[in-house]
């Protein structure tokens, strides 16, 4: 009898993380004044109907502290992603660069879009509705598989995920769904780490 065995083909994951309390209620009271006292960042999706964006201040320093030690981790489970960025003729250094808010309002959306740099995340800070009230998936990543066909990750993310981070390649084509039955924020972090040249 000849024995039938499946073998997966390694593949690049998403790791994930639960900010700390701390932390967390730190963002959540800068996002609150963010639109009077934070610089406004434009980017290559800023448009209407999709949410606008502002530097982090306050908490920026933070939020770069506690991202490394995930990055490290990340290139600890797939060292050979780091290996196949052969972009640079010198080894160089990484960093966490500028992260910014996302205060996303009823019906405004986050196109699909990819990130500069090598590595980007996600902190779900404010979700406003619980997992019952929720009727569509949120976040989506979107990738081929290794016949070329589109593939879709989703995920319904809730109440229960605010303090949620998510480190995913920045080259991971990802978008945000809108809301429609609530007017409260829904309130993210995001940034990217970069390599660090002098």
């Amino acid at each position: 009898m000849i024995d039938t065995h499946f073998y997966y083909l390694p593949n690049l994951g998403v790791l994930k993380k639960q900010l700390p309390n701390k932390l967390k209620n730190k963002l959540l009271k800068e996002c609150k004044t963010a639109e009077l006292n934070n610089e406004i960042l434009k980017t290559g999706i800023t448009a209407t109907g999709v949410p606008i964006q502002f530097l982090l201040k306050d908490t920026k320093k933070e939020v770069q502290e506690f991202i490394i030690p995930l990055v490290n981790s990340y290139f600890e489970q797939h060292p050979d992603y780091f290996k196949s960025i052969d972009i640079l003729n010198k080894k160089c250094d990484i960093f966490v660069d500028k992260p910014w808010m996302n205060l996303q309002r009823k019906y405004e959306y986050i196109p699909n879009h990819i990130h500069e740099g090598i590595l980007s995340y996600n902190i779900f800070l404010k979700i406003p509705y619980a997992e019952k009230d929720s009727k569509f998936n949120s976040f989506e990543f979107a990738f081929t598989n290794v016949c070329g066909q589109p593939q879709h990750h989703s995920m319904n993310i809730t109440e229960k995920d605010e303090g949620v981070v998510f480190l995913f390649p920045s080259q991971l084509t990802h978008c945000v769904y809108p809301f429609y039955d609530t007017d409260k924020l829904r309130i993210s972090i995001t940034g990217n780490i970069k390599f660090y040249t002098k």
